[in-house]
């Protein structure tokens, strides 16, 4: 256990979600002083509306630009993406981003890369780690997901949340190489 995270993706917006949380951390404190605490912050309270944060030891930051919030645009996700990160590197604590990724289809490709294709999986994922690398306080990254897995039916789940680097029989999509030639140096 490197750090203690005490809620993934919960309210922080919120006068209430402050008086909430601010117990949770004393007490994560007070039951390992070793340790740093945090919470994952979700893309509805971003960096100047999440009251949250402030008790943090660590940023931890769920983020989707490109995929939830400008869909294919993926030049204007950067710029985005790249503000809000800025303005949270401000705070002077590092960042972890816990999740990031682009539903795709397996074997779904495309002259140019668009929502749901092989390429657009991988374009999405080299513009995150331009702005992760522009930026010091980034200190980890954390794709999502692994793998493709089941989800309720849904029009937005296509078969499962998609999101994944690998198949759900754990075969590659393209997106698995690209993140091996990072990781690999």
């Amino acid at each position: 256990v490197v750090l203690w995270s005490i809620a993934n993706e919960p309210e922080s917006e919120t006068a209430e979600a402050e008086d909430y949380f601010r117990p949770l951390f004393d007490v994560a404190r007070a039951a390992d002083p070793t340790r740093p605490v945090g919470f994952v912050n979700v893309m509805l309270a971003p960096h100047g509306k999440c009251r949250v944060s402030q008790f943090a030891d660590v940023l931890m930051i769920n983020r989707y630009y490109g995929w939830y919030t400008h869909t294919g645009e993926l030049d204007n996700a950067e710029v985005a993406l790249e503000a809000e990160l800025r303005a949270w590197a401000g705070e002077g604590k590092p960042i972890i981003i816990t999740e990031y990724g682009a539903d795709t289809l397996p074997g779904l490709h495309g002259v140019v890369g668009q929502p749901w294709t092989e390429e657009y999986q991988v374009d999405y994922l080299a513009m995150n780690h331009r702005v992760f690398d522009r930026i010091d306080a980034v200190v980890g990254e954390h794709v999502w997901n692994f793998a493709d897995f089941a989800t309720t039916p849904g029009i937005m789940r296509v078969g499962g949340n998609k999101k994944g680097v690998f198949t759900r029989d754990r075969t590659p999509k393209a997106a698995a190489f690209a993140l091996r030639t990072r990781w690999r140096g």
